[in-house]
């Protein structure tokens, strides 16, 4: 009895944790779809990264403000509706653990770009309450995380 207990309490911890990033997840990829941006802003973990070395991690965070983090982040979002990046529609693939206790979601999406279809694959996982799209096939991805003063420019010509 007492495992079963044990079971249940460790269980119903993760599921409401799981359920809580589900949410979370939901609501930055359909804010991408209907082409809610500062909904989508306000889901997502900002941290600074150098786009020449790529130094930076999520868990260092931005030294901007948020309003300049806002401002920027709408400014990424202009180059994916200048590439006309459509995301269409995203699946949460599977939740995968680490240790029994920190976990990840694969996502699978769906992006019309200029007319072409494709599917990219990325991972995303919540820290501080906010989403950080880890592992990723879509090189626009930084164009719609978390991902802060870095320079846009030097990545158009790319």
């Amino acid at each position: 009895m007492l495992f079963f207990t044990f079971s249940v309490i460790l269980t119903g911890c993760n599921f409401f944790e799981e359920q809580k990033a589900k949410s979370i997840i939901k609501d930055y990829y359909q804010a991408i779809i209907d082409e809610e941006y500062e909904k989508a802003f306000e889901q997502v973990h900002l941290y600074d990264v150098d786009s020449k070395t790529g130094d930076g991690h999520f868990t260092d965070g931005t030294t901007l403000s948020y309003e300049e983090a806002k401002v920027f982040y709408l400014e990424k979002i202009n180059i994916l509706k200048e590439q006309n990046y459509k995301l269409e529609d995203f699946k949460i693939e599977e939740v995968e653990y680490e240790d029994g206790h920190s976990f990840w979601h694969h996502i699978k999406l769906m992006v019309d770009q200029d007319g072409q279809k494709f599917e990219w694959n990325e991972v995303a996982e919540i820290y501080e309450g906010k989403l950080v799209i880890g592992e990723k096939d879509d090189p626009n991805a930084i164009y719609r995380d978390g991902r802060m003063k870095f320079e846009i420019e030097e990545l158009k010509g790319n």
